[in-house]
């Protein structure tokens, strides 16, 4: 498997640390070889030009992804691939494990669940610019916006998708060219990695379709999707069987708390959901879950918690201003 050279790192990413930790993982490594097959010496540069969205289950159900791609067309940025791609828990893991450190459990395992509740949409676009000063993901990562909506200027695309907290947020944007390279490997086959290098490298803009709007916008208010399942509890005929029983007496006794203004515990939330046997949407489970869990863990940390852009601006990373500048060297991984 090929691996990037030390000055072609300094090409895809600006952070030490990032270098360190990808050069380690296997699918930074088999991402570069996709793209340096389908690109040869100019894939450090593409992917300098490129930028990559993944639009999440609640972005689709939430019918957030027109305006999402209205916005990042603003920006000079044309898409060029598409894909519809799916999360297990174990792609989901293995795509933010460096960033999740600071999550508490709850969110965590309830964005596992939202990632898996249905398809995603990645997205691979191509800046229209002939020449920049900061790579394509860098300058898209920039106006992501926080997480957090109380972070927010107001003018980024997370505020333009009307992000209400911290488990919806909609979009994932890679932060750098590396990061092209292992979200890839993490959420394509082979076949369609190097297809969409390939598009990249050709430039030629596709229109990725979102899905057609249903004839309602969902109401994504975390307190009312609350309400919605503490009246089906209250409407279900009494169950046969008393542990499915006492769970949906548990469930509209812990649900009342969380109007009071306790914090939900996911897990546990869940599992006396499954243990009641009442059919509750489940869009209403994480519309209140997004809503009134704990978000953050009082002892974890991010591995790379930066996006990089500071190291950019600072000179750390190389912008190559034409195809095959600096280093672009290739040689046999050692491992």
């Amino acid at each position: 498997m090929l691996s990037p050279s030390a000055a072609e790192w300094r090409q895809l990413t600006s952070q030490p640390v990032k270098r360190a930790v990808y050069a380690d993982e296997p699918c930074t490594g088999q991402g570069w070889q996709s793209a340096t097959e389908a690109l040869g010496d100019r894939a450090a540069w593409t992917l300098q030009r490129s930028a990559l969205t993944v639009f999440r289950p609640d972005a689709l159900f939430a019918q957030r992804v027109a305006a999402g791609l209205a916005y990042i067309a603003q920006l000079g940025l044309e898409p060029v691939f598409a894909a519809e791609v799916g999360f297990t828990g174990r792609t989901a893991a293995l795509m933010w494990q460096h960033q999740w450190g600071g999550a508490s459990p709850d969110r965590t395992a309830l964005m596992t669940t939202l990632l898996s509740s249905g398809p995603s949409l990645l997205v691979a676009f191509r800046e229209r610019a002939q020449t920049i000063e900061l790579p394509a993901p860098v300058r898209l990562s920039a106006v992501k916006g926080s997480g957090h909506p109380a972070e927010r200027r107001g003018d980024e695309l997370r505020s333009a998708l009307h992000s209400p907290n911290r488990v919806l947020t909609f979009v994932h944007v890679a932060d750098e060219p590396a990061d092209i390279l292992r979200e890839t490997a993490i959420l394509l086959p082979a076949e369609q990695r190097r297809a969409l290098f390939s598009a990249l490298g050709a430039g030629t803009r596709t229109a990725p379709l979102p899905p057609p709007p249903a004839a309602e916008a969902p109401d994504l208010d975390g307190r009312r999707a609350l309400t919605r399942i503490i009246a089906r509890l209250e409407q279900a005929a009494p169950l046969r069987g008393e542990d499915a029983e006492r769970a949906r007496v548990q469930l509209l006794t812990t649900l009342a708390q969380i109007l009071d203004g306790r914090r939900l515990a996911w897990g546990p939330f869940r599992d006396a959901v499954a243990r009641s046997g009442v059919a509750l949407p489940l869009w209403d489970q994480l519309l209140a879950g997004a809503a009134h869990i704990p978000y953050d863990s009082t002892d974890g940390t991010s591995v790379i918690p930066d996006s990089g852009r500071r190291g950019w601006l600072a000179g750390h990373g190389t912008v190559l201003s034409a195809p095959g500048s600096g280093s672009l060297r290739q040689r046999e991984a050692s491992r």
